[in-house]
């Protein structure tokens, strides 16, 4: 045999082993618990969906999952150690919209991972994230709320607990021409936790953390930071009836570390999907307000795919500069 045939031959022996060893591994998984990452803290809306996630993956692959949080740098923190994880479907991220497409952009210079390092699973949560104002503030409008603020000591302040709230602040601050500070906290219920203390005039967030806030009455939703209105808050107004042209979405979505197999990721989507169609995942959307999703795989693609190319955009017009 000549030297070309030998490593021809060791190739294909190389190649197979690789795919013996990765049927292997598809066939036997789950045979320890699978880590979900959940890059913000408790009472997250990425908290409140990774635990949901977590029962339906035991539900489906007959094995068990654990919830991890960490938070921090704008969810870069557990972005990044899910990024590093082995692509052997034991590391799955809870990803997002500031995660996985806002801080690509916003980042862009110090970033330690990028699009190619994931797989993405399934979109297992989406909503247009909510302006509130302070409960001490009056004001049944976006400007109205901002004029009250404007004329108390304290001035303007909007909460943001992610990249995705911090560029909609940012915005806001561009459109209303109002001269607004935005706080950044690690995730958006510390960012309203301030607001219903009264230390903020308004914060923008996703109703899945918001919720208990708004049923309490110690966060007021004035504007949906979108084109239309949500279903879950049929009463207040979008931000486009308000003469803002604000049109983003918050959302939430399962990534794996890229190289996993994809019979691995053909049963995460099927746990998705199974969350997505439970009375469970139902509950859990209409009380976050959020819209319906059918956790396809290739819609998730070319849906993480659009949001990467949109939040460029949209961190390019707010003109927003991080430290």
């Amino acid at each position: 045999m000549t030297r070309s045939l030998k490593l021809l031959a060791a190739a294909f022996a190389c190649a197979a082993l690789s795919n013996v060893s990765t049927g292997a591994l598809a066939q036997s998984w789950p045979a320890k618990p699978i880590t979900i990452v959940a890059p913000f803290g408790p009472g997250s809306g990425t908290d409140i969906v990774s635990r949901l996630y977590a029962k339906f993956i035991a539900d489906e692959t007959g094995g068990s999952a654990v919830v991890e949080n960490k938070p921090g740098a704008n969810a870069m923190i557990g972005t990044t150690y899910a990024a590093k994880a082995a692509p052997d479907g034991y590391t799955v991220l809870m990803g997002s919209g500031t995660a996985n497409a806002t801080n690509y952009a916003l980042y862009a210079d110090r970033i330690a991972y990028k699009p190619e390092q994931f797989a993405t699973v399934a979109v297992v949560f989406v909503t247009p994230p909510v302006i509130f104002a302070a409960p001490g503030l009056q004001g049944d409008t976006v400007q109205k709320v901002l004029a009250a603020a404007k004329a108390s000591p304290k001035g303007v302040s909007c909460g943001t607990g992610n990249a995705v709230t911090l560029v909609a602040c940012e915005m806001l601050k561009r459109l209303t021409k109002v001269d607004m500070v935005a706080i950044s906290y690690k995730g958006n219920a510390q960012s309203l936790t301030d607001l219903a203390g009264g230390q903020l005039s308004i914060a923008i967030s996703d109703m899945g953390a918001a919720s208990p806030f708004v049923s309490s009455g110690r966060a007021r939703p004035v504007a949906i930071a979108a084109h239309s209105r949500l279903q879950g808050l049929p009463g207040v107004p979008s931000a486009k009836e308000q003469g803002l042209d604000m049109d983003f979405l918050s959302w939430n979505a399962v990534f794996v570390p890229a190289g996993t197999p994809e019979a691995v990721i053909l049963k995460l989507n099927a746990a998705a999907k199974r969350m997505i169609a439970s009375p469970e995942g139902e509950r859990q959307r209409v009380a976050s307000a959020g819209l319906p999703v059918t956790g396809d795989l290739e819609t998730a693609r070319k849906f993480v795919a659009d949001e990467i190319a949109k939040w460029a955009r949209y961190v390019r017009e707010s003109g927003v500069k991080v430290e």
